[in-house]
């Protein structure tokens, strides 16, 4: 069962949901859909998206059918292309212009970690997304595992 942890911005009061995956994953669209669709009936509309690969792209086309809200969080403004502003409802650059690093997508990761609630994942070996994943429990965040 999701714990919700409610926010208060401009006295609305929502959960914030990012997804952590593989850029290599195929064939979870119909999963991903239907965790999204509960998620959006316990009152989770505000997803966050890092961009990176195939899972967070089946995340946000999932999103943007239920007709959630979608925040690009891009590890460097660099990363922000002029069809990211069409697709995405929000773009949030929580590092600014600053040069790009080697740290900045482990450092964007650990930022969505440390600013939303719930996470819905598909790790299935190891890399980045295992290390965001193992930092998401360590920190006690509700995970949602989208098995293959």
């Amino acid at each position: 069962m999701i714990q919700l942890h409610l926010y208060k911005c401009k006295e609305v009061f929502f959960i914030k949901c990012a997804f952590i995956g593989h850029r290599d994953s195929v064939g979870l669209e119909g999963q991903i859909y239907a965790e999204i669709e509960k998620l959006m009936k316990i009152v989770i509309t505000a997803f966050y998206s890092g961009g990176m690969g195939n899972f967070d792209k089946m995340c946000e086309k999932a999103v943007k059918a239920l007709g959630g809200h979608l925040t690009f969080v891009p590890y460097n403004v660099k990363q922000v292309k002029a069809k990211d502003t069409r697709w995405f409802d929000d773009i949030l650059c929580p590092f600014g212009d600053k040069a790009y690093g080697k740290y900045d997508i482990p450092n964007r990761s650990r930022w969505l970690v440390n600013h939303c609630d719930v996470f819905l994942c598909h790790v299935y070996k190891s890399g980045g997304a295992r290390h965001t994943l193992n930092y998401a429990v360590q920190k006690n965040k509700q995970i949602i595992h989208i098995a293959p």
